[in-house]
């Protein structure tokens, strides 16, 4: 059994047809590649959702209670889950593979380019803006690290360019570059 993570990095781009398996997307995707399931963590995103007044009526939202009781309180309409439990520096996509981990031996991660570099721009940045935003990366990492390792009997495969820095994640981890 395999999953997908997208994230909204620019590598997502990488991710092409032909892909099997259970796909879950990171906040609100700008592309057009059907999902199962968006991972939403972040208040803004909730915000944003409200004053645009868009709705996930028919979508599969993966969150923490806190998050759903926003979307309640601000009338978005989607089909929320409440899977996560908060935890300190984690993201939507720490959130998800951290999930999907329980259930899949193969998990694929797209358009994370915060794992191998210190890009952090988002496809969500003119949606969500951050007025500053710290180098998360360098707190991240040891997330993925942790998660890894905790799921040792997962391979996880991170998609991402050529000729780029590869950091050690474990001995589950791998990289396909294009």
């Amino acid at each position: 059994m395999r999953a997908h993570f997208i994230g909204n990095g620019k590598s997502n781009s990488l991710y092409g047809e032909f892909h099997y398996g259970t796909v879950v997307c990171g906040n609100l995707p700008k592309h057009s590649i059907p999902y199962t399931a968006l991972s939403i963590i972040d208040t803004k995103v909730i915000q944003y959702l409200k004053s645009e007044k868009k709705h996930l009526e028919k979508t599969q939202v993966w969150c923490t209670p806190d998050i759903k009781k926003q979307a309640d309180m601000a009338g978005v309409k989607g089909i929320w889950h409440t899977i996560y439990k908060p935890t300190w520096r984690y993201n939507s996509g720490h959130q998800a593979v951290q999930h999907l981990s329980k259930k899949f031996k193969y998990i694929e991660l797209w358009g994370m380019d915060s794992m191998w570099s210190e890009d952090l721009v988002s496809q969500m940045d003119d949606r969500v803006p951050r007025s500053k935003r710290p180098p998360l990366n360098n707190e991240w990492r040891p997330n993925w690290k942790k998660i890894f390792s905790e799921n040792e009997e997962v391979i996880y495969t991170i998609h991402a360019p050529q000729g780029i820095k590869q950091i050690d994640y474990g001995k589950n981890t791998r990289y396909k570059l294009y």
